[in-house]
Order: C-alpha cells, then structure tokens, then sequence
C-alpha cells in the first residue's frame, strides 16, 4: 500500500498534467526557466497597491532550487514577485505572488 507522501506526489504530478501552463520562473540568483504550474490569477484583493495577488502551483523538483521570497514569475506578459511560500509535503508548493 502507498504512503500519503507518495499519493500526494502522484495527485501534484495528474494536477499538473491535467491543468498546468507554462510559465517563466526567475530566480533571485541564477537563470530564468520554463515550468508547468497552474495559475489563478485574480485570487485576492488587497489594501495596498497593485491590490490583487496570483496564486500558483508547481512542483518543487521542477525549480533549481527552493523557491525564494523576491523569486519573479511571468504569466502571460506581466511580471510578479513570490512574496510568501506554501509547501505540501507532496512535492508541490503554493506561491502567493504580487504583480510588480
């Protein structure tokens, strides 16, 4: 019988199959690369200015390395800054970013 971590793994990795986009992850140090994740942007609203933040979702093994706060994404054209970091013990990871 499979282990939940292992279950997990497999729902990210059919998640991401089955909704999953490209989008351009660049982090603080090093080259900016081509994932799959799955976006929402839209999600919030916040009191400051630009007031909205995205979500995204993405596989951990998929980066360099750890996501960063300060990392930038580009989804369709815009730019966004990873301002707070979820991980799921899946492999999977949950971005909340900031439209620069």
């Amino acid at each position: 019988m499979a282990d939940w971590t292992s279950l997990l793994s497999g729902l990210n990795t059919s998640v991401l199959g089955a909704f999953g986009r490209e989008v351009e992850y660049l982090p603080s140090t090093g080259e900016a690369i081509a994932i799959q994740a799955i976006v929402e942007t839209a999600r919030e609203t916040e009191d400051s200015t630009p007031g909205v933040y995205a979500l995204l979702f993405l596989r951990l093994r998929n980066l360099p390395r750890p996501p960063e706060r300060g990392d930038e994404v580009t989804i369709d054209g815009l730019s966004y800054k990873v301002f707070d970091i979820e991980a799921d013990g899946g492999g999977g990871v949950l971005l909340r970013l900031r439209q620069n």
